[in-house]
């Protein structure tokens, strides 16, 4: 009696961008997050990697390291795991054992996981996920429809009766997964402008507008020792900011005025406001640059219709995101284009883009 061949197609065979199951996909699109949320929580990531450049681990492995397990603790992280290799976050590969009663999957960090492990200084993309799942944050998105039916505004502060800077005073949590989100972003956004951008070269005294605690300004200066650094924030910003070589810590308001330099760079901050306030912003940069001099726009670009790529995906979700923020949103070239104009610049260029979409833009006096 012969065995009946199987008709049915693997799943792989199947057409890549079937409508349907990318409809099925994008309702279920919630999940991974939490799924991801959990892995940052349990250092899933840092477990893997700390066995060593290319190591594999297998479940039971990585369930060794958890700091409480169950008998089903193996089985329960292969499906963890497994789903983040989807996502191709972790590379697999299959042995089968006990003959071919068994398979053994084990894993390692692939290229996109990588920015998942902690580096040196405690800094990862993982951060954002944490934050993302702060229970002040999660209030905010589950009330998404009424800044669009709102016309957008501070959406955080419509939530909680307050923004989100002065939740962070309040609450100690809060804060720190924000600002650690906030440097597991710039760390990873600036290496990979520094690997494209070439337009520090020659800059004598360079002012970080909106600086932060000044690590953006300190790996540039690390690469470019000859560039003074102005790292310049609010006050209470830079108040507890760590000491760097070559990078000087000023407090202002840069609605009211910058420090001078040869070059001010801007990075990440123009999202966070209206048109009006960029330009406002934008000419108390014009007045305090010589001539010739240039600002650094580093943000990224929107582009002018929707494409269907990782990178416009991302870009637009930035941008409803900033939908809860006063004014802010993402901007196509056109319209950063416009805010030079506007702020009295003559020359406008889009220098360099990282990581597809991270713009690099000079606005030259």
């Amino acid at each position: 009696m012969s065995s009946a061949q199987s008709q049915v197609k693997p799943c792989h065979e199947e057409e890549e961008e079937d409508p349907c199951l990318k409809a099925l996909l994008y309702s279920s699109s919630q999940v991974f997050p939490r799924i991801l949320h959990a892995a940052v929580e349990l250092d899933l990531f840092g477990i893997i990697a700390r066995a060593g450049p290319g190591a594999y681990m297998s479940p039971p492995e990585v369930a060794a390291h958890l700091p409480a397990r169950t008998p089903e603790s193996a089985e329960i992280i292969d499906r963890v795991l497994r789903c983040l290799a989807s996502h191709s976050l972790l590379a697999c590969k299959s042995e089968t054992l006990d003959g071919g009663r068994t398979v053994e999957r084990r894993y390692a960090i692939s290229p996109a996981g990588k920015y998942y492990v902690r580096d040196e200084d405690g800094t990862s993309v993982g951060s954002l996920s944490l934050f993302a799942f702060h229970q002040a944050t999660i209030d905010v998105w589950l009330q998404f429809k009424e800044a669009i039916l709102g016309g957008g505004g501070n959406l955080f502060q419509k939530v909680h009766g307050k923004t989100i800077f002065q939740c962070m005073k309040e609450d100690s949590s809060l804060n720190k997964h924000f600002n650690d989100a906030m440097a597991g972003l710039s760390t990873t956004q600036t290496r990979k402008i520094l690997e494209v951008y070439h337009g520090f070269d020659g800059i004598m005294t360079l002012v970080d507008v909106g600086g932060g605690k000044g690590a953006t300004l300190n790996m540039i200066v690390s690469k470019y020792p000859s560039i003074k650094g102005i790292n310049f924030d609010l006050a209470q910003v830079i108040e507890h900011a760590p000491s760097y070589p070559g990078v000087e810590h000023i407090g202002g308001d840069m609605f009211v005025s910058v420090p001078e330099g040869d070059a001010i760079m801007i990075k990440g901050t123009c999202h966070n406001w209206s048109d009006e306030s960029c330009i406002k912003l934008l000419k108390n940069c014009h007045k305090a640059l010589p001539a010739n001099g240039k600002v650094i726009v580093m943000d990224f670009i929107m582009p002018d219709e929707p494409e269907d790529t990782m990178a416009s995906r991302y870009v637009s979700l930035l941008d409803n995101a900033m939908l809860i923020q006063p004014g802010g949103k993402e901007r196509t070239e056109k319209q950063f284009e416009y805010l030079c104009r506007e702020a009295g610049f003559t020359g406008f260029k889009v220098a360099a883009r990282a990581v597809s979409a991270l713009g690099v833009i000079e606005f030259t006096k």
